[in-house]
């Protein structure tokens, strides 16, 4: 056998096993997490604090909080108090919505958008027993405008799941093949 077709066979292996081992990984997180598509990657701004560290951040962006009563403390105690980067990966985990509080990140459904949103819950309302929650991407200037059954807000049935682990920077690859393609954010 010659060579090139040694090397031809060896990249096709490498590409199979890859493929192998995403499906494997793929599969275990569902397991693990209890949701259909545990992995995201970060793909707008929304989320992102711009390199800058909590304290400065705060300053510039502290104000927006004050009419849902969150304070410095209470936001530096949220999980994700520095946001998340373009191109990060989020490990999103199955919540029973009554479990979800004020601070939380959340993945979310809105029906006909194909990719769901991440954003950090800021209110949660109460309304004939059901909870809807209010979002905002932490640098975005307003809460997002979503309303559920005439109400502001996400519903339970919406929530895909809460961020719960945080790989930086990896997604970035994701990113440039999205853009190679043509699907931009």
């Amino acid at each position: 056998m010659s060579d090139t077709k040694k090397e031809v066979k060896e990249a096709l292996k490498g590409i199979l096993m890859a493929i192998l081992l995403y499906f494997v990984i793929q599969v275990s997180l569902v397991a693990a997490t209890g949701v259909d598509n545990p992995i995201s990657v970060v793909i707008s701004g929304s989320m992102d604090h711009r390199g800058y560290d909590f304290d400065d951040w705060w300053m510039y962006k502290g104000t927006e909080y004050a009419p849902y009563d969150i304070n410095k403390q209470d936001f530096a105690s949220f999980p994700y108090e520095n946001g998340f980067a373009r191109g990060d990966i989020l490990i999103v985990s199955d919540i029973d919505p009554k479990e979800i509080d004020v601070g939380d990140v959340i993945v979310f459904d809105r029906g006909n958008d194909s990719i769901p949103i991440v954003h950090r819950v800021i209110d949660i309302y109460q309304h004939n027993g059901e909870r809807y929650f209010l979002t905002k991407g932490d640098y975005n200037q307003i809460p997002d405008n979503y309303y559920c059954d005439g109400i502001h807000g996400i519903c339970e049935e919406d929530v895909i799941g809460k961020v719960t682990t945080v790989v930086p920077k990896v997604g970035n690859i994701t990113l440039w093949i999205r853009g190679v393609f043509g699907y931009n954010a």
